[in-house]
């Protein structure tokens, strides 16, 4: 019988073609994407996931996944599916795909109204977008951040990020998106009582497009600039007219508490009264939630039903302490300052980190010549003296080269430490510090403080084994000249703390006093 290999190419195909490099689900969602969004999600959704999938496959299964759920407007769950996408992206450092898992990540922290950790996903967009444009995420991206902006009253900058968003949206071809932006740019213009020129944006936004929500939205945003202008008439007239439009996210729940809020001011309780619950029935935020049980409590107070008034106070004060949470969180400039510093560090962190590699190279070669030439020149003292002086001005090379890092940093910052609250300077200080030395991870500040100070560390704890991380720490801290308060932060202490830990050191040293402490220090560090 004759081997006749012909009879396996059919097999050696289909085994080929059951083993898919990609699902046929994910290839045809991934193509109607952006024109039947639904119908992508229902593929997808229609899909059986389980870890017989490759990595690549399911990386792409969660990003396709959470752009069909933002596409069609919904709740982007679960966490663990975009997770591991951007895990994934990471590690292949996929410049293409890694922008789409941060602005994702960022669209849950907004979406939660954690707005600080949101700014920071949609920086790391940003930057990864710098290699790869897409004039469509730049526009979503810019308009969150706008939206953080308002929210946060820095209306300066929302009005930047939002004609910003206009502009990569008209670049893309996308004319309603641009629409709803320039929309943004007159509520934001009616939020610092610009009404004349908040209601000429909303105009030139009405004549660029026919679709029917955007309609209703724009007639809302007419409506209660109206209302804050105190044309009342005008105002209940756009406001009733956009409750006949449809509406997406929380713009419903929006007019009708506006609504409610003027029926209140022209002394229609009843009114008042239905609209503000209605609006509760409807999607919501803690901002339009609060105000509608403000007027709940005053109507309830109007009609001296006084039970219920109280009800309706507990619920506003709940809601206005979230408020509260939500504004107190690190303003979207701020972070972008830090950001920007961070990454303008960039370069000076690597200057240190290749010092850090060369100098103690050097310093071995300095050692080994300075072995050689006390034994081959014992009497010869003026050239040890010389080698010497040598190794410590190396020393002393890195130790101002850090000081000097830990200077323009804090110079970096100076701009944005002016607006900053103390809360947010100390923040920033954290994050200079981590930065420059990283106090926050051991490994690589035992290491770079031993290159710096002749293995300092390695002394402290080879000598003195019950010495703590904080105390080694604050030893460091006092060779560099970090001033207390900063000194404080870093370590978490009180001044009493601080000066408990200096004496429990003059203990496990066996010294008198701090003063010989730390002349101690000084003189455990120099090069002999």
């Amino acid at each position: 019988m004759h081997f006749n290999p012909r009879i396996f190419i059919p097999f050696f195909f289909l085994w080929l073609a059951g083993c898919s490099f990609q699902p046929s689900e994910m290839k045809i969602a991934e193509q109607v994407m952006e024109t039947a969004p639904d119908s992508a999600l229902h593929l997808l959704q229609s899909m059986h996931i389980d870890h017989s999938m490759s990595s690549a496959d399911r990386a792409l299964y969660g990003l396709l996944y959470f752009q069909a759920l933002d596409n069609n407007k919904l709740p982007l769950k679960p966490d663990s599916l975009i997770n591991f996408s951007l895990n994934y992206y990471q590690k292949e450092n996929d410049i293409k795909r890694l922008p789409y898992c941060y602005y994702y990540k960022a669209v849950i922290f907004k979406n939660a109204q954690h707005y600080d950790e949101s700014t920071i996903f949609y920086l790391k967009a940003l930057d990864q977008l710098k290699f790869n444009k897409d004039d469509v995420l730049f526009g979503k991206i810019y308009a969150a951040m706008g939206d953080i902006c308002s929210v946060q009253k820095d209306y300066e900058e929302a009005l930047r990020k939002y004609h910003l968003s206009v502009n990569y949206y008209n670049q893309a071809g996308k004319p309603i998106e641009a629409s709803y932006r320039i929309l943004d740019i007159g509520r934001t213009y009616r939020l610092i009582k610009n009404y004349k020129a908040a209601h000429r944006y909303y105009i030139q936004a009405l004549t660029q497009t026919s679709d029917s929500i955007f309609r209703g939205a724009a007639l809302q945003e007419i409506g209660i600039n109206y209302y804050w202008a105190k044309q009342f008439d005008s105002a209940q007239y756009y406001l009733q007219q956009s409750l006949l439009f449809p509406y997406k996210s929380t713009n419903f729940s929006i007019r009708c508490y506006t609504l409610a809020d003027l029926y209140f001011d022209i002394a229609q309780y009843d009114s008042a009264f239905y609209y503000a619950s209605k609006a509760l029935n409807y999607p919501t935020n803690f901002f339009t939630q609060r105000d509608c049980y403000r007027i709940l409590a005053n109507t309830e107070n109007k009609k001296g039903n006084f039970k219920q008034m109280a009800y309706y106070m507990v619920q506003y004060q709940a809601f206005s302490d979230s408020v509260r949470k939500i504004e107190s969180q690190t303003k979207t400039t701020i972070l972008e300052d830090i950001h920007q510093t961070t990454e303008a560090a960039g370069k000076t962190k690597q200057y240190l980190t290749i010092l850090g590699w060369i100098l103690p190279f050097l310093v071995t070669i300095s050692i080994f010549i300075l072995l050689r030439l006390r034994k081959r020149n014992k009497g010869n003292e003026e050239q040890l003296e010389q080698v010497e002086l040598q190794l410590s001005e190396k020393q002393s090379l890195l130790r101002n080269s850090l000081m000097q890092k830990i200077t323009e940093t804090k110079t970096l910052q100076a701009a944005a430490r002016k607006k900053a609250s103390p809360a947010e300077r100390e923040m920033m200080d954290k994050e200079l510090y981590n930065i420059c030395l990283h106090v926050n991870d051991w490994g690589t500040f035992s290491n770079l403080m031993n290159h710096t100070f002749n293995n300092l560390i390695s002394k402290l704890e080879r000598n003195y084994p019950d010495i703590s991380h904080k105390e080694i720490t604050w030893c460091c801290l006092f060779l560099l000249d970090v001033p207390t308060l900063e000194v404080l932060l870093l370590l978490e202490y009180k001044q009493d703390s601080l000066y408990k830990l200096k004496q429990r050191l003059v203990q496990k040293m066996n010294l008198k006093n701090v003063k010989e402490l730390e002349s101690w220090l000084e003189k455990l560090v120099e090069v002999k």
